[in-house]
């Protein structure tokens, strides 16, 4: 056994060193016992470009976590060649799988951008959820296509394009998605909401104290966080206004909005409600003021 072993370690070197290279080697050999000798294969797979590609992608279904990891590097090193066939993997029912291959779209980049766009529109959920992390993960480079997706027709694209616009936080996104908190459909606004709290434009002050206006609390509250991070005088005087809906949620939100942004002036209204019949709402307002406390001790100081 050792002997054989030794054996394939000399043909992995011979392999990696030599001009003519032998793929099902190279795949077996990324199985070794020997770390060594799996880098060395990874790294002259990934040498050989598109032809190792889907040998590589069967590799990913391994149950050793190692062979995984080490597949994987040898497909980003590939990079442009390989982006088909990761594409493919992403519809796989192996969730390891798609994570790779979304960990992997991600360190090519711009190249897969395109194809990543095109998988947001897919039917299922789970794919779609992983395309939007790989484009968030890509960064800027993905920010213009992002803001075209938010005009397609699904109204799930919309959502994943506003969700990783907000997790890339460049500003160039701000206004698209002020025009995206009036969306016909409910879950972009909200996503919309939520992205423009994440980015931090004071620009989305006014828009997203609109959305206070919306009926639906499932939208109010990403607002009312969104305005909570703003920090405005407009976001303060909104955020009081909301303290008197009926619905526990909204009030919930706008307390935890008024804490963060620590202005005396809420403290008043926010008193009131320290006797309120919701627990989350009392749990909430307790807590803002005692951040208001803290936020205005600090200034005196």
């Amino acid at each position: 056994m050792k002997n054989e072993n030794l054996s394939l370690d000399k043909k992995s070197f011979t392999l990696y060193s030599t001009t003519v290279m032998d793929m099902n080697g190279l795949v077996k050999a990324i199985r070794h016992n020997n770390l060594g000798v799996r880098w060395r294969a990874a790294l002259a797979l990934g040498d050989l470009g598109e032809p190792a590609v889907k040998p590589l992608i069967r590799a990913l279904k391994e149950h050793d976590q190692d062979v995984r990891w080490l597949a994987a590097l040898a497909l980003g090193k590939i990079g442009r060649e390989a982006i088909p066939q990761l594409i493919r993997a992403m519809h796989e029912k192996d969730y390891d799988v798609r994570w790779h291959a979304t960990r992997i779209l991600a360190e090519i980049g711009e190249p897969a951008i395109p194809q990543l766009v095109s998988l947001l529109s897919e039917g299922d959920s789970d794919v779609q959820w992983h395309s939007a992390l790989s484009l968030s993960m890509i960064g800027k480079p993905a920010v213009d296509s992002l803001i075209l997706a938010l005009k397609d027709k699904h109204w799930w694209v919309r959502t994943r394009s506003a969700w990783a616009l907000g997790e890339i936080k460049d500003t160039r996104a701000v206004e698209p998605l002020i025009q995206s908190v009036n969306d016909q459909d409910w879950y972009v606004r909200w996503s919309a909401a939520d992205a423009l709290g994440k980015i931090g434009d004071k620009r989305a002050a006014k828009c997203l104290g609109t959305a206070l206006k919306e009926s639906d609390s499932y939208v109010q509250v990403p607002a009312l966080w969104a305005l909570g991070k703003l920090g405005s005088s407009i976001s303060v005087d909104s955020l009081i206004g909301s303290l008197k809906n009926p619905d526990w949620y909204i009030r919930w939100g706008a307390a935890d909005a008024l804490g963060k942004i620590g202005d005396k002036k809420a403290l008043e209204p926010l008193t009131r409600l320290k006797d309120d019949d919701d627990d989350y709402v009392r749990r909430a307002v307790n807590e803002a003021i005692e951040k208001i406390l803290a936020n205005n001790s600090k200034i005196a100081a």
